[in-house]
């Protein structure tokens, strides 16, 4: 039979198995000169592979460079010749290797069922190559040892001759869900948030015992009698509270004796308060429609004032007024109407752990900024959460992000912290700078005075609001 190439014209043949087709880097554009720098180089693919590859035709994952590796061989095949592939150097053509019938029986150690026997074999036999002359690439190893039984020469491709592995079906699927994702990001709002607190962490905060029963009086004793009765009992008084009496007498058997059995509460609520600033931001190319921003505190409550508890004893209620002013015009103060664009407090802040903000339009761009004051539980382990949320009708799910501040408990007594008998602080508490600048700026929409019971009471500007003591004995 005549030869379908002169093999004398070849520097060196190269037998290659399936894997080379279908997991390495296109044949034209492998880097041939590794293997031989001067060239030609023929390679020969012999019918097993070719058989092995055309199975991949409609492989999922290998069906392009299935259908890509038989339409490089297509001419060779058409020809029965060499076609080039690589102009080089070196130069590169393919051709499909022609062998002989396999005797079997010759090989006792080879499976004729077995792809890689097979290949190796059809090697063997190839017609138009001198058994010298033949060489196997591949990047398995057992084509490789079973052709180096038989004498097959061989050189196994390098790492780097292999095609960038091609994603599984699963990999897709996360490719196509991960683009999806952003699809629907781009097609809502999108907002940031951040929360710094004003102090450093982790920040200690008190436990206070309660005042012992048996030493409680002297200190009921003491409050009474810094804060005597007001009463004017004047026969020539036009102006006589008739019901300061009674009021008074509360004051002393009711009020005082619950804030000695609760100042340590308050001495907890006034060491335990933290600064904060938090910030929104609407960083998408969308408004926010119907904005929901909640902040929820654990392991403390919120606000949005500084709370302070009458720390060294409850004033004395002061006589009213026979004559009341009359105020009509709050009678018909009109409802507020809210902007669609203003950010409204639908819950709190109140001291509560939940903080609600609503605003009917969010623009993009747009930055809100809140200063708060958390105020820690003691009672409670730490670190202290603020968590955020932010739900629109025009967002899917909910947007979370959680803060942390770390903080330490101490055990402490009254005594501790203040002087109840000389009214004065012994360890100034946290905000105490602040809440200097304050009092002296006179702003007391930043405080809220709270009563023995809890309540918020208006703040009388009249009165010094303790900031004698808190700028004489805090320094």
């Amino acid at each position: 039979m005549e030869s379908a190439f002169d093999h004398t014209k070849y520097s060196s043949i190269i037998f290659i198995d399936s894997m080379v087709a279908l997991e390495g880097k296109p044949l034209e554009t492998l880097p041939w000169h590794e293997l031989d720098p001067t060239g030609p180089i023929l390679i020969l693919v012999v019918p097993q592979v070719n058989s092995e590859v055309d199975k991949r035709k409609r492989d999922g994952r290998l069906s392009k460079r299935a259908r890509a590796f038989n339409r490089l061989i297509a001419t060779a095949a058409e020809t029965a010749a060499p076609h080039q592939i690589a102009v080089g150097p070196p130069a590169v053509e393919i051709a499909i290797a022609r062998s002989a019938r396999i005797n079997w029986d010759q090989y006792d150690d080879l499976d004729p069922s077995e792809g890689d026997d097979r290949v190796v074999a059809q090697i063997l036999y190839a017609r138009d190559v001198p058994a010298e002359r033949k060489r196997l690439l591949s990047h398995d190893t057992n084509p490789i040892a079973i052709g180096s039984r038989h004498g097959l020469r061989s050189w196994r491709m390098p790492d780097h001759w292999l095609a960038d592995p091609e994603p599984s079906p699963n990999d897709k699927e996360i490719v196509r869900l991960k683009a999806r994702v952003r699809e629907l990001e781009e097609a809502q709002p999108s907002v940031e948030c951040s929360l710094q607190f004003g102090l450093e962490q982790p920040q200690t905060v008190f436990r206070v015992d309660p005042v012992p029963r048996d030493a409680r009086r002297p200190i009921t004793a003491h409050v009474i009698q810094r804060n005597p009765s007001q009463d004017d009992d004047s026969p020539y008084s036009l102006r006589r509270d008739y019901s300061y009496g009674d009021r008074y007498r509360e004051y002393r058997t009711k009020v005082v004796p619950r804030y000695t059995a609760s100042v340590h509460r308050f001495l907890e609520v006034l060491y335990g308060q933290i600064p904060f600033t938090f910030m929104l931001k609407n960083v998408g190319r969308l408004q926010v429609e119907n904005l929901v921003l909640k902040l929820t505190g654990r392991g403390g409550n919120l606000h949005n004032r500084f709370t302070y508890h009458p720390i060294f004893g409850p004033a004395a209620p002061k006589p009213r007024s026979s004559l009341y002013p009359v105020r009509l015009a709050e009678n018909f103060r009109s409802p507020r109407v809210i902007g669609k664009h203003e950010m409204q407090f639908a819950v709190g802040p109140n001291r509560s752990p939940v903080v609600e903000i609503h605003c009917a339009d969010f623009r993009h761009g747009r930055t809100w900024e809140f200063d708060g004051i958390a105020t820690i539980d003691p009672h409670t382990d730490g670190p202290f959460v603020v968590e955020v949320e932010v739900t629109a009708s025009n967002m899917r799910g909910i947007w979370a992000q959680v803060f942390e501040f770390a903080f330490a408990v101490q055990n402490v007594r009254i005594g501790d912290l203040v002087d109840l008998f000389e009214t004065s602080y012994k360890i100034p508490f946290p905000m105490i700078e602040r809440f200097k600048a304050e009092v002296r700026a006179r702003n007391w929409n930043w405080i809220e005075a709270v009563d023995v019971d809890g309540e918020a009471q208006d703040i009388d500007e009249d009165d010094d609001f303790d900031d004698d003591d808190v700028e004489e004995d805090a320094d």
